[in-house]
């Protein structure tokens, strides 16, 4: 997104796809706009679990290879072992305590059927690429 500014104030906005295709994107978005509330809540998530990515603080990285690393770590993290409450769905069959299951954004795209721990997550090995 880029916000043209005049006297401080916001007066237009553009979005530019910057990595992958406009239809697919769209599809995901189900018709809507890529919004800045959605940019921002990313980035906000991002900066709570990174320490790198705190402003004013002495956390740092000295190559941005690393930074990618952990950034890659922090988005499998939060797909496949964080459960989140917007996620969450009715139990077919509830009991007393338990109306609903937690899921995260790895089950709900039904990548997984569970959430997973984060040794089950750092010791699993990626297939090679079919060729």
């Amino acid at each position: 997104m880029d916000k043209r500014r005049e006297q401080g104030r916001v007066v237009e906005v553009r979005r530019r796809i910057i990595l992958g295709a406009r239809d697919i994107i769209t599809e995901v978005l189900g018709g809507q706009q890529i919004n800045t509330a959605y940019v921002e809540r990313d980035n906000l998530t991002s900066r709570q679990s990174i320490g790198r990515l705190v402003r004013k603080t002495l956390s740092h990285s000295k190559k941005s290879f690393f930074l990618r690393r952990h950034l890659a770590l922090e988005d499998a993290v939060f797909n496949f072992v964080r459960p989140h409450q917007a996620l969450r769905c009715a139990v077919s069959q509830p009991t007393p305590g338990r109306k609903w299951q937690q899921r995260t954004p790895a089950m709900a795209a039904e990548l997984t059927d569970h959430i997973w721990s984060l040794e089950e997550l750092l010791s699993y090995r990626v297939p090679p690429p079919k060729d």
